[in-house]
């Protein structure tokens, strides 16, 4: 764990409090089917903010071409970026901007099939609760925004592009221990 290392830089002192990892659960729709992206990501906090990358993945939506029922598999990870104002307390701010690469596409018995190359980017805001001294979760709200859906049929960005309510579990280091924490919101 890292805690409390102090680095020089060209802009001044940064404050390296921390680092985590964890699962990421985001709650959304493809194909205007909702249902849940699981994946994980890790960042290193500096201050009170975090850097880092993610990865999430779904297959649960279908769609149906002609006779054929195909499922619509969507992956996507990369950097991470977030905010946190007031980490001490019990319950305090909390959001997040997901921006990467990934793939779409349909995979089934019949002759049609796509894939895609794709651009995703989930800005999310929320609140942030400090379980223990190593566990925060965060509940938050958003909009995944989904760019690059062109070769298959029947879809389009908009089928992709979605409100959001996400979970995320973060474990590591921080900064403050547990017995810290101002109890009062």
């Amino acid at each position: 764990m890292l805690l409390a290392q102090e680095g020089k830089t060209l802009l001044g002192e940064v404050n390296i409090i921390g680092a985590f990892g964890g699962p990421i659960i985001e709650v959304g729709s493809i194909n205007g089917e909702v249902g849940a992206d699981v994946g994980g990501g890790g960042a290193l906090m500096i201050n009170n903010f975090f850097i880092g990358g993610y990865g999430l993945g779904t297959d649960y939506p279908e769609i149906r071409i002609g006779e054929v029922d195909y499922n619509i598999r969507f992956k996507h990870g990369g950097l991470w970026l977030g905010y946190t104002t007031n980490p001490e307390k019990l319950v305090h701010f909390y959001s997040s901007l997901r921006m990467g690469s990934g793939k779409s596409q349909i995979r089934g018995d019949g002759p049609d099939s796509g894939s895609d190359r794709v651009f995703v980017m989930t800005p999310e805001l929320g609140f942030e609760v400090n379980l223990t001294s190593f566990m925060r979760i965060a509940i938050t709200g958003g909009y995944r925004v989904v760019n690059g859906v062109s070769k298959i049929p029947g879809l389009d960005n908009n089928d992709f592009s979605s409100p959001i309510g996400g979970i995320t579990f973060r474990f590591g280091g921080f900064a403050n221990d547990i017995g810290d924490i101002d109890w009062d919101w």
